[in-house]
């Protein structure tokens, strides 16, 4: 099974997100959008592991504590960069999300999980290249919104998903809820 921790976005706001992606649908055929229900903050992605991991992963987050974060979605950019974008994502500002997931990913490595390789990057992905990269038509249409304030929300508690791929895209199903 697949498996990732991620936070929880409010409805209101992935619906901000939902018109936004609307909005700049037209502009790419390259793109593959992410359904506004499956829009998340990851904290940590774990990857494919056995059904028996899981209790290593909530023995390792059971008993972390954190104060909830207060999250300003603020907005949009595109990974790596806007010469070769291959994903377009909306912004998070939160001073202490990056301390939460280098604590989960502390955590989960003194379980007996690889280490995340990646430098923690906080974001909330939109849309992603079906192929090698986004057109320049979805970067220009982009920058009108790269200053957007989306929303604001207090987390105050994250969970351990399973995503499921699936023809119509990935599926994601909560397993374990851990409260801040």
């Amino acid at each position: 099974m697949r498996v990732f921790i991620a936070i929880e976005v409010p409805r209101e706001i992935r619906q901000s997100l939902a018109d936004l992606q609307e909005q700049l649908r037209p502009t790419t055929p390259s793109a593959r959008w992410v359904a506004a229900d499956s829009i998340h903050i990851t904290l940590r992605f774990i990857g494919e592991i056995t059904e028996n991991r899981l209790e290593e992963i909530d023995a390792a987050l059971t008993g972390l504590t954190w104060k909830p974060l207060s999250i300003a979605v603020h907005g949009t950019g595109f990974f790596p960069g806007t010469s070769s974008p291959r994903v377009f994502w909306a912004g998070l500002q939160c001073s202490t999300m990056e301390g939460l997931a280098a604590e989960i990913n502390g955590r989960l490595e003194n379980a007996g999980f690889d280490s995340e390789k990646r430098a923690f990057r906080a974001h909330l992905t939109l849309a992603r290249s079906k192929e090698h990269r986004l057109e320049s038509t979805l970067v220009k249409a982009a920058e009108q919104f790269a200053e957007i304030e989306f929303g604001k929300f207090t987390a105050d508690r994250y969970y351990l998903y399973q995503s499921t791929t699936k023809a119509g895209g990935s599926v994601y199903t909560k397993l374990k809820e851990y409260p801040l």
